[in-house]
């Protein structure tokens, strides 16, 4: 004799695991259903008045619990469900809410870590409080200081706190020598007095190096 079909129903009602529970119940065509949209439609009330019973997301999935519950047989937990949803973020829950229900997205961008531990500060300065607080402190700006003043004091020419000054001329060491103070040490060869000949060849070099202004003089 034939075994009789297994309903689709007693095959859900079968099923033991959560994951494979909360699946079946988030694949049934509830959009196709219009007696569930219908009565959805209903208890969700009014877009534009706030509903004391909850957000229209949860009423929606309470909304379907019930029916779910009476249609197939199966009780949902509420709990349970959020977080199993929670637990696999990957899985998308079945879009039922109406249009007119759906908050308005606002996509903002993710703040990364190094971002969210910058310290804070305006672009924006308001020219009568630094003028006053130039005014109390001399010439030294006030601390900290924002990009943009940093910017501004730059293409002033001005020096900005923090940053070392590295001057556009050469500054010689006045102990360092073109011609060496050590005696030049002796070869294994050479004698002890040096030929009388080779004095002239020291007396015509320059003992210091030419000043600065006169290299700058000569390559202009």
């Amino acid at each position: 004799m034939a075994q009789p079909a297994v309903s689709a129903a007693d095959s859900i009602r079968s099923l033991k695991d959560d994951d494979a529970v909360f699946r079946a119940f988030d694949s049934y065509p509830w959009v196709k259903d219009k007696s569930f949209m219908s009565g959805l439609n209903a208890i969700l009330g009014d877009p534009n008045s706030p509903n004391p019973q909850g957000s229209p997301a949860d009423m929606a999935t309470h909304a379907r619990i019930f029916y779910y519950s009476q249609r197939i047989g199966v009780t949902i937990d509420f709990s349970n469900y959020q977080s199993w949803l929670s637990k696999n973020p990957t899985h998308q829950p079945p879009d039922i809410l109406p249009e007119q229900y759906k908050p308005a997205e606002q996509q903002q961008p993710a703040t990364l870590d190094w971002q969210k531990a910058a310290p804070k500060a305006d672009l924006y300065i308001d020219r009568k409080a630094a003028a006053a607080a130039s005014s109390q402190s001399g010439d030294q700006p006030a601390y900290p200081m924002a990009f943009a003043e940093m910017i501004k004091l730059l293409q002033e020419g001005k020096e900005v706190p923090g940053i070392k000054q590295i001057p556009n001329t050469v500054i010689r060491d006045p102990s360092v020598k073109p011609v060496g103070s050590r005696t030049v040490p002796k070869k294994p060869w050479e004698r002890d007095t040096a030929p009388a000949a080779d004095t002239y060849r020291i007396g015509s070099l320059d003992t210091e190096f030419p000043p600065v202004d006169s290299i700058t003089t000569e390559e202009a």
